[in-house]
């Protein structure tokens, strides 16, 4: 399992923003098989939220199922010699698999949740037509202007006020008392396509990240033959620690309990329609947040958000015609105001006193993300992320 602590590299102690000349890499490991049921499976989109979906990775690599994988290369290429034998033998092969290792790679390794642009990638693989419609709208659709001067300080906190001390839980508890819990999530996580230094930045085109993953995939894949498509993509910091949510979109309940069985518990049917567009601001038939189908999911308030990974895949890489399972884990940490609290300082510190950001304010942000030092929290992470991963993968393999 990857360590917060004791890597060599940047990825578990995080320098300053002094980007010098790093060698940064979006890993991917493809396990070519079937030619029309691919899964993929993503870690790091949110930088330093990679840890767990990276020993995730490590572990389902190293597993029994995984070397029976890698063996079958040796049995296929010495007892399949015809080529009629080969076509009927292809529908039955196992899914091909895909394995991306830090979407983000800046984000893993300086310990920021944004990229080198200050992106979020999660709000950013939109379509050209859609980032000019997100520019387009109303900055405050959900409130975040109004929100704006205690979701992103303009200073450093080390110099707040007067007296040293920043003030977050005070101010916390305004902003909560006036517009309640759940609107300042859902204002905070909605994000915004108009301040550059803020949290949530969904950027003005698509990053290099996801070009990059564009064209691997449309490289590597044949997409015309593709029938079925998992997409897996693991996040940490929302909802109870050590227990994951799976968020679902456009996949049917009765379906999803046929998936993933005794996960039911842990299932979150997105609240926005399979066919979500980027919104400038909010349509009529849009309720108000108090109203989301399930308020106390990790993973409720994200109605009105735009450009997730997941989605923009299904959208801009695969066909129509394909059959597409976009699927997000999520593992919990901290309370949510505490992981907020994080990001935001964390945040402030990198855009306006970056020198003093490492290592109080980056550690504080992984630490929110990563239970480095709870062994029980890390094996419930690994035991649930092969489960997720395999309930998926056999729900493929049987189609």
């Amino acid at each position: 399992e990857n360590d917060g602590n004791d890597n060599d590299n940047d990825n578990g102690n995080g320098n300053d923003n002094d980007d010098g000349n790093d060698d940064l890499t979006i890993d991917i490991a493809l396990l070519s098989r079937s030619q029309t049921k691919v899964l993929i499976h993503i870690s790091g989109t949110h930088g330093v939220e990679g840890f767990p979906g990276s020993a995730i990775q490590t572990s389902l690599l190293q597993n029994d199922t995984m070397r029976a994988y890698f063996d079958f290369d040796h049995d296929f290429d010495h007892h399949h010699h015809h080529q009629e034998e080969e076509e009927e033998d292809a529908e039955r092969l196992l899914p091909t698999l895909v394995f991306v290792h830090a979407l983000n790679p800046y984000g893993f390794s300086k310990l920021r949740r944004f990229n080198e642009n200050n992106v979020d990638l999660n709000r950013n693989f939109l379509f050209p037509h859609e980032f000019d419609k997100v520019k387009a709208g109303d900055p405050n659709h959900v409130g975040y202007v109004d929100m704006m001067d205690f979701i992103n300080p303009t200073q450093s906190l080390e110099c707040s006020n007067r007296f040293g001390w920043d003030l977050f839980f005070p101010r916390a508890l305004y902003v909560i008392a006036r517009h309640g819990f759940h609107k300042m999530k859902q204002c905070i996580v909605t994000g915004n396509y108009h301040f550059p230094k803020s949290l949530f930045y969904g950027g003005d085109k698509l990053e290099q990240s996801h070009a990059l993953l564009k064209d691997f995939l449309l490289t590597h894949l044949d997409t015309e033959k593709l029938e079925v498509v998992g997409i897996l993509d693991v996040h940490s910091g929302l909802g109870k620690s050590g227990f994951d949510t799976i968020g679902l979109v456009g996949v049917r309940p009765e379906e999803a309990s046929e998936i993933f069985g005794n996960s039911e518990d842990h299932l979150h049917f997105a609240d926005y329609p399979e066919d979500h567009e980027a919104s400038g601001e909010e349509s009529s038939s849009d309720h108000d947040s108090d109203s989301d189908n399930d308020n106390d999911s990790a993973l409720s308030g994200y109605d009105k958000v735009a450009g997730f990974v997941r989605e923009g895949l299904k959208k801009q890489v695969f066909s129509s015609n394909t059959k597409v399972y976009p699927v997000t884990q999520e593992f919990g940490t901290l309370p949510g105001i505490l992981v907020f609290k994080a990001m935001r300082a964390e945040n402030a510190m990198y855009q306006y006193d970056p020198k003093n950001r490492h290592p109080k304010y980056s550690h504080a942000l992984r630490d929110a993300f990563y239970f480095d030092k709870n062994p029980e929290w890390k094996k419930k992470v690994i035991s649930r992320g092969q489960e997720v991963f395999n309930q998926l993968y056999s729900h493929l393999n049987r189609m």
